[in-house]
């Protein structure tokens, strides 16, 4: 335990976490203080714990800080080669990604969706003169210098639609779903009755059984980057309708290219394939330009990240800030940006271990301290009111829209939560009883009960904060 001069709020978490539910748990509990900087109360506040999706919070407000919140994504469609006067083009055309997480997604605008985005496109090649291709369709991913995934991530998660991973040239959200017919007996394997979007050459072993109809989802997808062959086991409840899990696209930027490549053929400009240009090409910048599509701004996609959770959207934002503040698009490159702005602040990082921007790997370590001090530098930087608006309002919003519902605290707390296997975190801004400014962040691992039982124990501890 912190040992501080005794207050109320310090001896309230102590004896609170008495209880059985916290034996064999490794606990850290950081309450900061946002005008003074002072530690209210602390439980192992340097301990080095599992964050899970809590980290997001410092993806994204260090993005905003050292990309600005007006940053946009950009994805170019371009050519290279000789197109001639009756509209043939001796050459390619490109796809020329920039890392936008955002391409091809309705999560914004209905517009934006693949296939209308993808129409968009073919008809803008359509304006150019275009008739024919006597080239190939490629999607250059060659922006992002890493692998898409983190090394670290686990097996079981990587065919799922949370881990697809940041691409050069992302589509779709990198998503597809599969569709099964679950009316059948308890026990019994459910038909797969089809997928969408098409992907040429997926293939699934189907070996999902019906469970019964209050068990929820429990099928995971196997099959990481590349692999077209994806074996889908667990259980899926019981019902009358139809119902959809969600996979991770095998290669994206190769999706992208052969969606435009179908495109283009379904108005009769026949090309010679569609193929993914990896590393840099040296001769890109002859290539000639058609149209270029922006991404929502930076500050929009961060709130959307913390709201909705989205991993593919922090690993983006991870990789663009290593590019732009260490010229190279990798997600260690963004980490050690991340580091320099902690130094920045003057905020001790020996706690932090980052695997990744989004919190999904099981060995990223950071202690609530540090996590709690950064929110509270970041308020005092760009203010407490714009540092809220990019987390969820607990019992209202996203994520922790569910939370706090029966206590007074809540519309006066904003923050990010984070879970996996027998983690529990919730870090964020409130307003208190007495109207004072606090951080704080709550994280918890190894403990023995359900994730339900642990959630309602940490949202009495917020409550605590609140009152105390």
């Amino acid at each position: 335990m912190y040992a501080q001069e005794e207050n109320v709020l310090q001896t309230k978490i102590d004896k609170y976490l008495e209880s059985k539910d916290f034996d064999h748990a490794s606990i850290s509990i950081s309450v900061i203080d946002i005008e003074s900087g002072d530690l209210l109360a602390g439980v192992n506040p340097d301990m080095s714990v599992i964050p899970a999706s809590s980290l997001k919070i410092l993806t994204t407000l260090s993005g905003i800080e050292l990309l600005g919140e007006d940053f946009q994504f950009e994805t170019k469609i371009r050519y290279d080669g000789v197109l001639s006067e009756d509209g043939t083009l001796k050459g390619n055309i490109y796809i020329e990604g920039g890392g936008d997480p955002t391409f091809g997604s309705a999560r914004f605008k209905q517009e934006m969706a693949f296939e209308k985005l993808m129409e968009r496109m073919a008809q803008s090649i359509v304006k150019k003169g275009i008739t024919c291709v006597e080239g190939m369709i490629i999607a250059d991913e060659s922006i992002f210098s890493s692998f898409p995934i983190s090394p670290s991530w686990q097996w079981n998660d990587l065919g799922n639609y949370y881990a697809t991973g940041a691409w050069g040239v992302n589509i779709n959200e990198n998503q597809y779903s599969i569709i099964f017919n679950k009316r059948g007996v308890v026990g019994k394997r459910p038909k797969l009755v089809y997928h969408y979007p098409y992907i040429p050459e997926l293939e699934f072993s189907n070996e999902v059984v019906v469970d019964s109809s209050h068990t929820g989802d429990q099928a995971y997808i196997f099959g990481g980057p590349y692999n077209y062959y994806k074996r889908i086991v667990g259980t899926i409840p019981q019902g009358k309708t139809n119902f959809t899990i969600k996979g991770s696209i095998p290669d994206p930027p190769l999706f992208a290219a052969f969606l435009l490549s179908e495109e283009l053929n379904q108005l009769g400009i026949q090309t010679e394939g569609y193929e993914t240009l990896i590393h840099a090409d040296r001769k890109a910048n002859q290539r000639k330009d058609i149209v270029k599509v922006e991404s929502p701004f930076l500050e929009e996609i961060a709130r959307k990240a913390n709201f909705e959770s989205n991993n593919l959207y922090c690993e983006s934002i991870l990789k663009s800030t290593g590019l732009k503040k260490r010229g190279q698009a990798s997600g260690q490159n963004g980490i050690a940006a991340i580091r320099g702005l902690l130094r920045k602040y003057k905020i001790d990082h020996g706690s932090l271990n980052m695997e990744d921007g989004s919190g999904l790997s099981a060995r990223n370590n950071v202690s609530s301290q540090l996590l709690a001090e950064f929110l509270q530098k970041y308020c005092n930087d760009n203010g407490t009111e714009t540092t809220c608006s990019y987390l969820p309002k607990a019992g209202a919003q996203g994520t922790v829209r569910g939370l706090l519902r029966s206590s007074k605290a809540r519309g006066k707390v904003w923050m990010k939560s984070g879970s996996m296997n027998r983690v529990t975190s919730y870090t964020g801004i409130m307003q208190d009883a007495s109207n004072n400014w606090k951080t704080f962040s709550v994280i918890i691992n190894g403990y023995t009960v359900k994730g339900s039982a642990m959630r309602s124990r940490v949202e009495k501890i917020i409550d605590y904060i609140y009152k105390y």
